[in-house]
């Protein structure tokens, strides 16, 4: 099972190479006969990568699309250039790779032997010193998010670092060309939102939470407000099942959890109260504000607006 492995290994290590192999040529490079590289061919299409053969003197073996995406067995230089390139990507950061992105990195750096490591640092320039410290931050969160484990660290201030926090991570979004991280913080009891950059001393702890049980890491991401995040996020009940509530939001606003009673529990989050009132003006039926104070505050400045029309 070992040398099968291992040559079916080196043989999409052999088409990923080159546009397209003869067969004498592949069994040549892994020492086989002809009929043996069809049967490894036979075997990878079996696994979902797509090899198309060519026939004729011109033909050969050559990767094509398939169901699934083959492993790329990157070289020492592929495999730093790769690296490099993601790390930089997180400087600029956008909302359509912000999630491959941090996958892809996280999966490099975990495997990257030190050879490679010490390349990639090696081509960092005096402009990615802030890269560097992001890049590190955002692999903390990463695994943690990846481990299901509670993450702990402070968020730093013009007087230094705050408070530590004990927080269930939950998703990282990109907005306006910076990262914010999403979590459910347990001292204060409700999701807030961070900027990556002010997070300091990030640490993945040994205490796991059930993301599962919470059903926020897959929903989390519809309560990102489509400007600037900021850590306000507004807690409201509603007289009304999930659908009738998310038929009256705008597509993308609210995160709907569903009470026993019929009921809905619906959390936005915003850039201010107000902002989040005018949204929660759409909602169909009777809510009833949970958090925060501010926001019913909002909400009643608003009323008394509307009565006197």
């Amino acid at each position: 099972m070992g040398d099968l492995t291992d040559n079916l290994t080196t043989l999409l290590r052999l088409l990923e190479s080159r546009t397209r192999w003869s067969s004498t040529a592949l069994a040549s490079e892994l020492g086989v006969t002809a009929p043996t590289i069809r049967r490894y061919v036979a075997r990878l299409r079996d696994l979902g990568v797509g090899i198309a053969h060519d026939p004729g003197s011109d033909g050969g073996y050559r990767l094509t699309a398939g169901r699934t995406m083959p492993p790329l067995l990157l070289d020492d230089e592929e495999a730093t250039a790769t690296a490099i390139a993601l790390r930089r990507s997180l400087l600029a950061p956008t909302p359509l790779t912000e999630d491959g992105t941090l996958r892809a990195l996280a999966k490099i750096e975990q495997a990257m032997p030190d050879r490679v490591r010490a390349a990639v640092d090696a081509h960092e320039t005096e402009h990615t010193v802030l890269g560097e410290q992001l890049s590190a931050t955002l692999a903390v969160i990463t695994e943690a998010i990846r481990d299901g484990r509670l993450l702990r660290f402070a968020v730093s201030t013009e007087l230094g670092p705050g408070p530590v926090h004990h927080v269930e991570p939950l998703v990282v979004r990109a907005r306006m060309g910076q990262w914010f991280l999403m979590g459910h913080d347990r001292q204060l009891r409700r999701i807030t939102t961070w900027p990556v950059e002010r997070i300091v001393d990030p640490q993945v702890t040994t205490v796991p939470f059930d993301a599962e049980r919470h059903r926020r890491p897959r929903r989390a991401r519809e309560v990102v407000p489509d400007d600037l995040p900021a850590p306000i996020v507004a807690v409201v009940e509603v007289q009304a099942p999930p659908a009738r509530v998310r038929a009256g939001l705008p597509d993308g606003v609210g995160f709907i959890e569903p009470l026993d009673d019929g009921r809905s529990r619906v959390m936005v989050s915003g850039t201010s109260t107000t902002r989040i009132a005018r949204q929660l003006l759409l909602l169909p039926e009777v809510f009833t504000v949970v958090e925060p104070e501010e926001l019913r505050v909002e909400l009643r400045a608003i009323a008394e607006v509307l009565a006197g029309v």
